[in-house]
């Protein structure tokens, strides 16, 4: 008798079940403490009372969602949260947006409003001096890399408009690098997903690159050279989407209540132009746009070669210091915030 074995979803099937999943199948896993969390962030105006409740009732995710106006009432809410909590509940049915469909300076606004920057645009975001790990001259993977990009120089025909397949390229050389030397440099096993699936309770979809350890540690987005601020859209929401997940995975092995702290890092880069970002629960921040730049073009290798490499060599740097600090702090909310005060002021 012969049997057949089940085949792997297909990237099509898979990119359909990211696109058709809801807010309500985010909520329906979530525990009691978990929901309490994310209604508390959905400006529902719940008090100390309703948040009572809900503990003592032991309501977890899955029942929140079969909850009526009814229901609410008998057990002690109030009218007030008993409508608001009914309406929300509907509107859980909605799909939860995909990453790539931010695309307006709408979209940047509301993300930088949920991030509580005073402003509508990336430069009212704050700024921060990014950790910075030398590079030796000598090392092997920045060597490799810098081959790989002048050979990849001479043959594109032109970097002027180039296309994203074209520009992920250099982009690739350069993340590969980061990663090689950061391995080497704290032993920790830190790996490069290519469109990774995350999905947060508002968004969801794949991110360019991510970067991840035990856990999500840097979520790379590939911006357009003419509307880098979409690319900050996106980026802030796949932030948010990782940080959520790390959260969750974090609270489910240790206890840390209301006290729970981390950050998260991204990039915003067209190849060219690299932008550096600090997600946290309590804000963001990020790198001047104009000041880290690599000129990859044909005329560099050949007019200045010292300075392509030279800027090259700095991006790695940070994008090592970066991830060699992500692995390196102690997993305590006390010694996260206390790491996150030291970066922000320098």
């Amino acid at each position: 008798m012969s049997s057949q074995a089940s085949s792997p979803a297909s990237p099509a099937s898979i990119t359909e079940e990211i696109s058709t999943r809801t807010m309500s199948d985010v909520v329906k896993d979530f525990n009691t403490e978990e929901l309490i969390d994310y209604l508390g962030r959905k400006n529902l105006k719940l008090d100390k009372d309703d948040i009572k409740i809900l503990r003592k009732e032991k309501i977890a995710g899955s029942d929140f969602l079969k909850l009526t106006k009814e229901d609410f009432r008998s057990i002690g809410f109030a009218l007030g949260p008993t409508t608001r909590l009914t309406e929300f509940i509907e509107g859980l049915s909605q799909k939860l947006r995909n990453y790539s469909s931010l695309k307006t300076l709408d979209d940047l606004k509301e993300m930088l409003r949920r991030n509580k920057v005073n402003g509508e645009d990336i430069t009212s975001i704050k700024q921060f001096t990014p950790v910075f790990e030398e590079v030796n001259d000598d090392d092997k993977a920045l060597i490799h890399c810098m081959e790989d990009i002048i050979l990849k120089l001479s043959n594109v025909e032109t970097m002027t408009d180039a296309n994203e397949a074209t520009r992920c390229e250099f982009i690739s050389a350069i993340l590969h690098a980061s990663i090689a030397i950061a391995k080497n440099l704290t032993s920790q096993d830190i790996f490069i997903v290519l469109q990774k699936d995350i999905s947060g309770e508002d968004a969801t979809g794949r991110v360019d690159y991510a970067i991840k350890s035990l856990e999500d540690l840097l979520c790379i987005t590939e911006g357009k050279p003419r509307n880098i601020k979409i690319g900050y859209a996106q980026n802030l929401a796949q932030l948010e989407s990782a940080f959520q997940t790390n959260k969750k995975k974090r609270t489910a092995d240790q206890a840390f209540g209301n006290d729970y702290f981390d950050y998260i890092y991204g990039i915003v880069t067209t190849g060219t132009e690299w932008h550096f970002i600090i997600y946290t629960p309590d804000g963001i921040y990020s790198t001047s746009g104009s000041e880290y730049q690599i000129n990859l073009t044909k005329s560099a290798v050949k007019d200045n070669p010292e300075l392509l490499r030279s800027n090259v060599k700095r991006v790695i740097g940070i994008i090592v210091g970066l991830l060699k600090d992500r692995v390196s702090v102690d997993s305590s909310p006390a010694s996260k915030r206390a790491r996150i005060k030291k970066i922000i002021k320098k």
